[in-house]
């Protein structure tokens, strides 16, 4: 393909003069206009004929894997020029507009020789992108024509959820380091349900512990000894339904609950205790098995990237039953989700009271954090005082239902924005202390 460069516009500006002028000295208009035309026509196929052809040109691009939203990160182009005379190129990408990255990229590269051009970027939200097409432009030494290709590579590129409340989470890593130290040295006996080991019998022991196949190789009683659970599962519930979809500081809920979810495995990972993931809406979507580790990690955030709240009601009813029957060993829930008073009380509520029958259930939400400043003001007129008095029975309405959640045997936070991944380790830890 041929492309018009932008020099050559002010070449037929600049050859207008003299066409004017031979007119005027021929007294014919029309000699002058072909004079005018025949000396762009002799430039631009001269600028053409020095152009190196598009598919002399050698184009790589170098596209990290995954990236993580509003992080700087760097895209390369590799350029080889196999012609035998310099050629200016240009590159003009199709990265979509999110991504925050410059589409175009020129650069003038000697005959034989390999460029790289560097394209910072920063992407502004998550999910999978396809990169595959782009165009090659080679441009005359005159910039009055340029020769042009389009070309395909293909390439995907992950951009996955930024982790916000990594310094809170650091902070509170020492205390897990403690935790741990703390059950490492310190083995609770005789409450637990995980095996420590065989002794003999004593008066304060309960029949339902002897091991009637040690007693009748020994011969005499032996009773089996056990500890408090050390490494214990945590399981979220990550709500993907439409109440996810509203924004608080700016940021979708569902964000959020993202966060809490990458703060939580990493303080749970750190102690030992493995933690899972259920995506759901109308039906349980994906499910990440309990696991720790930096593979599992990557595991949770590759289940998450993509993510995005669909606008229809989520099935908390379905949620426990599926809960329930893939997860029977007592261990923490974490429901993610809103507090909506009518949907607490016909739907999460109900499922929250069936999840807390077998485990200990935690339901974590995120305030509106616009909602609670306008709650604390004073109205100075009566615009402020609608806004005010507004907020305040919204305000309302959510303690209401988190008392709802409360009364079903649930333990709830409900917190602004950028708050509810600490609390919820917070809330974690202190229940790890516990024995809980």
């Amino acid at each position: 393909m041929i492309a018009l460069g932008p020099r050559l516009w002010w070449l037929v500006t600049g050859l207008t003069p003299v066409g004017a002028l031979v007119a005027q000295w021929r007294q014919n208009w029309i000699e002058g206009v072909i004079v005018a035309v025949a000396l762009t026509l002799i430039a631009v196929v001269f600028d053409f004929l020095r152009t190196q052809p598009a598919a002399r040109i050698g184009v790589e691009r170098d596209c990290p894997p995954s990236v993580v939203m509003n992080a700087d990160s760097e895209l390369r182009w590799t350029i080889a020029n196999r012609g035998s005379r310099p050629a200016m190129v240009s590159i003009a990408d199709e990265l979509a507009p999110s991504l925050g990255a410059q589409r175009r990229a020129s650069t003038t590269v000697p005959p034989g020789a390999i460029a790289v051009v560097k394209v910072p970027f920063q992407p502004a939200r998550r999910g999978l992108f396809s990169v595959n097409r782009f165009t090659v432009r080679v441009h005359g030494p005159w910039k009055l024509v340029s020769r042009q290709a389009d070309r395909e590579i293909a390439a995907e590129l992950r951009v996955v959820p930024v982790f916000r409340s990594r310094r809170e989470v650091e902070l509170r890593l020492h205390r897990a380091r403690l935790l741990e130290v703390g059950a490492r040295s310190v083995r609770s006996r005789g409450g637990g349900t995980e095996f420590d080991h065989l002794r003999e019998y004593s008066v304060d022991d309960s029949y339902r512990h002897i091991d009637w196949a040690a007693t009748a190789r020994i011969g005499h009683p032996i009773v089996r000894s056990y500890r408090a659970e050390q490494h214990q599962t945590v399981v979220v519930l990550l709500d993907n339904g439409r109440m996810m979809a509203a924004k608080s500081d700016g940021v979708t809920r569902l964000e959020h609950g993202m966060d809490a979810v990458m703060a939580l495995a990493t303080v749970s990972s750190r102690i030992g205790d493995r933690l899972g993931l259920v995506t759901f809406d109308l039906n349980p979507h994906r499910i990440v098995a309990p696991g720790r580790g930096r593979r599992h990690m990557g595991a949770l955030t590759e289940t998450m990237f993509a993510l995005e709240p669909r606008l229809s009601e989520s099935d908390y009813d379905r949620l426990a039953a599926t809960v329930l029957a893939r997860f029977r060993r007592r261990m923490m829930v974490v429901l993610l989700t809103d507090l909506v008073g009518p949907v607490v009380d016909s739907s999460i509520a109900p499922a929250v009271a069936a999840l807390a029958k077998r485990h200990q259930v935690v339901v974590g939400a995120v305030t509106n954090s616009e909602v609670a400043g306008w709650s604390r003001r004073s109205p100075t007129d009566g615009e402020h005082a609608y806004l005010t008095g507004a907020a305040v029975i919204s305000t309302e309405d959510r303690a209401k239902a988190a008392r709802t959640l409360v009364s079903a045997g649930a333990a709830v936070i409900d917190v602004e924005a950028g708050r509810l991944g600490p609390e919820l380790v917070d809330h974690y830890l202190e229940a790890k202390a516990r024995n809980r």
